[in-house]
């Protein structure tokens, strides 16, 4: 894959989060520290920002860098759709469902 199209894709993924999180790119800038313009270009493909601002919306997203960056790794076996799912919800989903799993797992 050449590098644009990485950059292109993890953009893709950031405006993804931020949409499920609710946030507008203002407010993403204003939690995260940088311009708003910064934000926009790295949606767009522009730019895919350093490894820190990496770190730092994972934090405000409540993901692992791999859960951002899944979609650019090479897949050796098929890819768990449930798991990708769930990986891309909200932090506040991902906590009711695993909520919700362990009150039913506690009951077995």
């Amino acid at each position: 894959m050449e590098k644009d199209n990485y950059k292109i894709i993890y953009g893709k993924i950031i405006k993804e989060y931020r949409l499920k999180n609710k946030l507008t790119q203002e407010e993403l800038s204003q939690k995260i520290g940088f311009d708003t313009k910064y934000i926009s270009q790295i949606e767009t493909g522009r730019y895919m920002g350093t490894i820190i601002t990496m770190l730092k919306l994972c934090e405000i997203f409540g993901v692992t860098p791999n859960d951002l960056l899944d979609e650019l790794l090479p897949k050796n076996e098929k890819e768990n759709k449930t798991f990708k799912n769930f990986s891309k919800l909200a932090q506040k989903d991902k906590e009711l469902i695993t909520t919700l799993i362990d009150y039913i797992l506690s009951n077995y």
